[in-house]
């Protein structure tokens, strides 16, 4: 089932490009606008194999997770300085461990090793929007053509392009300031529960990031929609950026990011909904393939 990808995903290249690990950062103006980067290329690896390190081997063995014999060292298994290896520090590590994800894997290795950085920034909204599950979805299922939606409504930028055929990863932009790609580690659709691990930059207050993050979804029927709950983890390069990332003004700006993508989503299928599709269906900017698939979405419960 994890050929189902969370449309909360379709804002994953922006928010995660809202945190960094080993950030760059810049104060310089944005630039103009520029054609769509060519996809496909954030996650190619300097060497295609899992490197155990100080971060990822002291996240497992301090939080009392199992790795291949061999794997870690004891010098490396000894954690990092400055971290403390509670409860809170170690939920995502053993979850993800429970859920099959090896740090033996070449992105199970950076994820775990950005889970066991020594600085970290967190951020998570729990809130909820009025739109049904098997509308949700039904976007799940196509965020290419969410994308088209949300551009067609909020006049706003939005692309996606499936990088693979399972559809669990791909690449993601909002209009020109932010950018990344996306795959999905662990979890399902009808898990209600989705895993990513995801590279992108952009440009936040005066600020230009780009780095890795770590985001995980959640989401529950409730009356009149769905509630959800959207957790971002990063890991910023140094004690300075670390601070910067964690004021209130800094997460706010974030914050409004991870909730502007659902509003989004919901406020375009409620406009397609009041028009029953009548715009699109007139259109010759859209495919008939797009055209039935509008028609089959607006078929479904609303809340």
């Amino acid at each position: 089932m994890r050929r189902f990808v969370s449309a909360s995903a379709l804002g994953l290249a922006t928010v995660l490009a809202a945190t960094a690990d080993n950030a760059e950062t810049s104060r310089t103006a944005s630039p103009a606008p520029s054609p769509s980067a060519s996809p496909g290329r954030m996650f190619l690896e300097a060497r295609p194999s899992a490197a155990p390190s100080p971060e990822l081997c002291g996240l497992l063995a301090r939080c009392g997770l199992v790795v291949e014999a061999g794997f870690c060292t004891p010098a490396l298994s000894a954690g990092v300085n400055g971290v403390t290896y509670d409860e809170a520090r170690c939920a995502e590590a053993r979850d993800l461990r429970a859920r099959g994800v090896a740090p033996t894997d070449p992105v199970g290795s950076r994820l775990y090793r950005l889970l066991g950085r020594r600085y970290r920034a967190s951020y998570t909204v729990d809130d909820r929007v009025a739109l049904g599950e098997a509308r949700l979805t039904f976007l799940m299922n196509d965020l290419p053509l969410a994308a088209r939606l949300l551009t067609h409504f909020q006049k706003r930028r939005y692309e996606v392009r499936y990088l693979d055929d399972t559809r669990t990863h791909f690449w993601g932009r909002k209009e020109d300031a932010l950018t990344g790609e996306a795959q999905l580690v662990a979890g399902s659709v009808p898990e209600r529960r989705l895993v990513y691990f995801g590279r992108g930059v952009s440009k936040v207050a005066f600020w230009r990031l780009g780095g890795n993050g770590f985001l995980q979804f959640e989401f529950q029927p409730a009356p009149g929609g769905l509630t959800y709950r959207l957790k971002l983890i990063a890991s910023p390069d140094n004690g300075l950026i670390n601070a910067i990332m964690n004021t209130g003004l800094f997460k706010r700006i974030v914050y409004g990011h991870m909730r502007e993508v659902l509003d989004d989503i919901t406020q375009a299928a409620a406009k397609l909904a009041k028009d029953g599709g009548a715009a699109i269906q007139g259109s010759p900017d859209w495919s008939l393939e797009e055209k039935a698939k509008i028609a089959a979405f607006l078929q479904l419960p609303g809340a």
